[in-house]
């Protein structure tokens, strides 16, 4: 009997990339599931899954993951003396649950600065001023080219 499970934890212990005695790449990480007076439950999860490898490498220690695939519960004799259950998941999916790094935009340079007047040299304006190019005053003093109706 088969069975799969899904769970949703944070990455306790980072995830690493190994190669199998076979030649073929994996990606081991254990993940902290639920928040308990124990401490919560850790699952060792093993990934075969080119894409559910890649979702893995990306995440780090703390970030929120959820993993689906087979199950194996096995126990063992700890340090000691008490039996403990062992919890593996081998994934054929993951997904994590922080967005995608994106790209930041550069703020426009204070009015005056060197960066602004840099800006000004590469303006599209021929005799833009600093002050014009950052979006001044200056910038708004054109005249009005219809009559005020009354």
């Amino acid at each position: 009997m088969t069975a799969f499970a899904l769970i949703s934890g944070v990455i306790f212990r980072a995830p690493m990339q190994k190669t199998a005695k076979s030649g073929k790449l994996f990606t081991t990480c254990t993940v902290k599931a639920g928040a308990d007076d124990n401490g919560g439950d850790f699952w060792n999860v093993l990934s075969f899954s080119e894409s559910g490898q890649f979702e893995l490498l990306r995440l780090e220690v703390g970030d929120a993951v959820s993993v689906r695939g087979k199950l194996k519960v096995e126990t063992y004799a700890a340090n000691d003396g008490t039996t403990k259950i062992s919890r593996t998941i081998f994934a054929d999916a993951a997904l994590g649950l922080r967005p995608a790094p994106r790209e930041k935009k550069q703020k426009a340079p204070p009015a005056g600065s060197k960066a602004a007047d840099a800006l000004a040299k590469q303006s599209i304006l021929p005799d833009a001023t600093p002050e014009i190019a950052a979006g001044g005053p200056a910038f708004f003093n054109d005249d009005i080219p219809f009559e005020a109706v009354r």
